[in-house]
């Protein structure tokens, strides 16, 4: 067994291109060695601004020897009569490298074939390996490549050096014009020099490099910072909260350390959000809140150099930090002097989209769509404030604030309404509508900013999908699937209003104003919906079936989706539900080519059976349903298999369902509708739950049980 190290020495790569980049160098190199007869114990990698490493343990000496059979002539021309080999065979076998003697007879379609097993020996992992680890850095793809020099290579950022190692042997490798050996390097200003590498062990190549001032290990860097920053904050009564920006600043720098600064008072009295969008913005830096929750007049700033340096780089921040926070102010003081009001009419000036109008245009159709939800008995959020915001809601887009920081549109006008004397319901919910802008953003925290952030983001998808502006592939340039998410996140805990009501309250305004949806492209907007809903439920660990079978029963909410879903997994946890699975199982089958079926009909029963399960339905049914209906599924469905499933079984083991006489099969099959429907419309389809072979959706293509 032997270790690799590979290493791609390279000019700084932006920190957002990193993780993407070393997960798929990891996972392609990984499959090609496995594909290759070369799988290894363990493959990882590490990343620093300049390098992307991976590192392989345990790999093969050589691939494993292969026999493959090869199908020649067909026998009739490889024997002559008495079985002995022909010219045919002799060439056959002499062509493979191996004895006539071990020729072998192979049945086919066209009758008797001669074949020969071959073993190929396997190839030594030197002579494997470089082409796998060109193949698989051909493969890396950046939002944005740089081309250099003229050989016409691309990469993230020009490629300086590059380390190949197999134990003690530099690999014959070279990418972009560089060939590699067993040097690398340090810290670009702090240790520049070259190091050699004795051989290709990681830990041994970690310790050189943090010699070097580098911590390659991207996890340790991580660490280290959020360790740094968190002491820092600690003694203001903070903590870290800014998860992303840590993930940012780790990719920055190759020696990680963090340095307390300071900025001039007199600056909060700009808003914190603002202050906070300056230091974040170009920066970097990390705001300083105190336990109070205000805003302190320091910041945490990310360095890549020692202690030594701690004086140069806190007065190289403060100094950019004034600057920026001075331009944040006279843009504050400026538009806050200007009604938001009066801006409105201006934004007849700025295109929305091409075919979907205006910005102007648009603020007139959210103040039209967020009303209608407001008015939906689940919208609940006072008229008077959703209209008004949703008027402001978009003349920030004029403020010269936005202009220089377009993370905070929506933020600005808030404040400015604030300020402005606005009612303060008004100003958040102004401020509040972009959310949530990520999955990992949080949700509008007011009725009225979340009925303007549904509508806000209903605009936009409905609009999209009315003109053909659909996402494919990995293109989503106008954001419709996170604007999607976000949706279902603020339906899922805070706006009880059907999903399908949202999008025709969108289309109606839609074709108020002008824009008509064809039936073509509402369907698709569900479908649309329901992907990102059923997606996000996998991606939270759900079952696909159990998300198949509340998708295909009678819930209209969001809400209620996941109450669904939580159910089942309760459920399917209970010594009952296999017993309810199979009674909704077979109950289905019987029922699934009967369309709608006929109506039950009392004087069509005439088995005991049936009428003890006719009886049956009539005394608890309605019980079982106003327990589903009040939430309480899990005891539905426990009172229901209680209720149904002996006397289900019972009734498909002795009763004959299709039988000659049309009408009393259909009977029969509408008692059994009944009972099926009792579950799938108001629970979950658990004809789609797979827990025994043949049973869900494996059993579509069974036929109905009959007795």
């Amino acid at each position: 067994m032997s270790d690799l190290l590979y290493e791609i020495g390279t000019e700084e790569i932006p920190a957002g291109y990193l993780q993407p980049a070393l997960r798929r160098l990891v996972d392609e190199f990984a499959a090609l060695l496995a594909a290759n007869g070369l799988e290894a114990r363990s493959v990882r990698g590490a990343c620093t601004p300049r390098r992307l490493t991976l590192a392989a343990g345990g790999l093969p000496e050589a691939q494993a020897a292969r026999r493959t059979k090869v199908v020649g002539p067909p026998a009739s021309a490889a024997f002559d009569r008495d079985g002995r080999p022909t010219p045919a065979a002799h060439g056959f076998a002499r062509s493979k490298g191996v004895p006539v003697e071990s020729l072998q007879i192979e049945q086919s379609r066209k009758g008797p074939y001669v074949a020969a097993v071959v073993e190929e020996p396997g190839r030594p992992a030197g002579e494997v390996v470089p082409g796998l680890l060109a193949q698989a850095t051909a493969g890396l793809r950046f939002p944005k490549s740089m081309r250099w020099e003229s050989g016409g290579a691309t990469f993230a950022r020009p490629i300086r050096w590059l380390v190949a190692l197999l134990r003690h042997e530099v690999l014959p490798l070279e990418i972009a014009g560089v060939h590699a050996d067993r040097r690398t390097r340090g810290h670009r200003f702090l240790a520049p020099g070259e190091i050699e590498l004795r051989d290709a062990s990681y830990e041994d190549y970690r310790a050189a490099l943090r010699r070097a001032y580098v911590i390659v290990d991207d996890r340790e860097r991580r660490d280290i910072l959020k360790g740094r920053i968190s002491a820092i904050l600690g003694a203001h009564g903070s903590e870290l909260r800014d998860e992303a920006l840590l993930d940012d600043v780790t990719g920055m720098v190759e020696w990680p350390h963090a340095v307390e600064g300071s900025f001039d008072d007199a600056f909060l009295a700009v808003p914190a959000p603002v202050l906070v969008a300056a230091m974040k913005g170009h920066q970097y830096d990390f705001p300083v809140w105190g336990a109070d929750g205000r805003l302190r007049p320091r910041f945490v700033a990310v360095s890549d150099r020692t202690e030594e340096h701690d004086d140069l780089v806190r007065a190289g921040n403060e100094r950019v930090l004034r600057a920026r926070l001075d331009d944040a102010r006279f843009f504050w003081e400026h538009d806050r002097g200007r009604p938001l009001d009066e801006l409105v009419p201006r934004l007849e000036g700025v295109v929305f989209l091409g075919g979907l109008g205006t910005n102007l245009q648009r603020t007139e159709r959210l103040a039209g769509l967020s009303v209608r939800i407001a008015q939906h008995p689940g919208g609940g959020a006072p008229v008077e404030h959703v209209q008004r915001a949703a008027r402001l809601c978009k003349a920030d887009l004029l403020t010269g604030l936005v202009g220089e920081f377009p993370a905070l549109q929506g933020v600005v006008g808030g404040e400015i309404a604030r300020v402005q004397g606005e009612p303060e319901p008004v100003a958040r919910a102004v401020a509040e509508h972009y959310r949530p802008a990520g999955p990992d953003d949080a949700l509008p925290e007011t009725p009225a900013g979340r009925v303007l952030a549904l509508a806000d983001k209903l605009d936009v998808i409905v609009g999209c999908f009315a003109i053909g502006l659909l996402p494919s592939g990995s293109q989503d340039p106008y954001g419709l699937r996170r604007g999607a998410l976000g949706i279902l996140r603020i339906l899922e805990r805070d706006v009880a209003v059907p999903y399908e009501a949202l999008l025709r309250m969108a289309v109606e305004t839609y074709r108020e104003h002008g824009v008509e949806t064809s039936e073509e492209a509402r369907a698709a907007l569900v479908a649309f919906v329901l992907e990102r809903l059923e997606q996000l439920a996998r991606d939270r660990g759900f079952r696909h079936d159990f998300v198949a079978a509340v998708r295909a029963s009678g819930w209209r909410r969001v809400d209620d989706f996941w109450r669904r879903l939580e159910a089942l997994v309760e459920c399917a946890t209970r010594p009952w539900w296999p017993e309810l699975v199979e009674l909704v199982d077979r109950t289905h089958r019987i029922t699934s080519d009967d369309g709608d079926g006929a109506e039950l009909r009392e004087d069509l029963l005439s088995e005991p059976l049936e009428r003890q399960l006719a009886a049956a339905l009539a005394e608890h049914a309605g019980g079982i349903r106003e327990r589903f209906a009040a939430g309480d599924y899990v005891g539905g469905a426990e009172a229901g298999c209680a209720a149904f499933a002996r006397l289900v079984h019972e009734f498909f083991d002795q009763v004959f369902i299709n039988v000659e006489d049309r009408a009393v099969r259909a009977n029969r099959k509408a008692l059994c509708r009944r009972v099926c429907t009792l579950f799938s419309h108001n629970l979950a389809n658990l004809y789609w739950i797979q827990t025994t072979e043949g049973q869900g959706e494996s059993a579509q293509s069974s036929g109905g049980c009959c007795g």
